[in-house]
């Protein structure tokens, strides 16, 4: 008895540290294609203005994430609060790149439900971390944005 309820604890401890993986990849499966970054050019001036305005800080960085991070992210703005230096020098560059994509998403889930909107933009808010460079981010935003 004590072994089989030992066997089903660590199943239940896989499954909660697997499932963000899991969400992840769902999200990602949600969209036809991957988001495109914008092929324009931007000054520094231009992207240091954006990256200001999203309240970014420090210079102009991505820092690569993952699903766990997000999580701690995520964990870190309701703890400390929304754009908390604190939160926003950890994950550099996530906030910029979440927005710089959220309109290609949001077309491409519209009518799905929100909870689809939500894990597909989180996922794809993600790989862009992870794929594009900051400058490819900044362009993608502008483009976005008509700043």
């Amino acid at each position: 008895m004590v072994k089989k309820l030992g066997i089903v604890i660590i199943g239940l401890i896989i499954l909660v540290l697997l499932s963000p993986l899991f969400l992840y990849w769902w999200g990602l499966s949600n969209l036809e294609g991957l988001p495109q970054p914008s092929q324009i050019k931007l000054t520094f001036e231009q992207e240091l203005e954006i990256w200001q305005k999203e309240k970014e800080t420090g210079n102009p960085a991505v820092k690569e994430i993952t699903v766990y991070g997000y999580i701690l992210s995520f964990n870190c703005n309701i703890e400390v609060g929304l754009y908390a230096q604190k939160c926003m020098s950890k994950y550099p560059g996530l906030r910029v790149s979440a927005l710089a994509i959220r309109n290609q998403v949001a077309k491409q889930v519209y009518g799905r439900g929100n909870t689809v909107w939500h894990f597909t933009w989180a996922a794809y808010s993600i790989w862009v971390t992870r794929n594009w460079d900051v400058h490819q981010i900044l362009a993608t935003y502008h483009e976005a944005y008509n700043t």
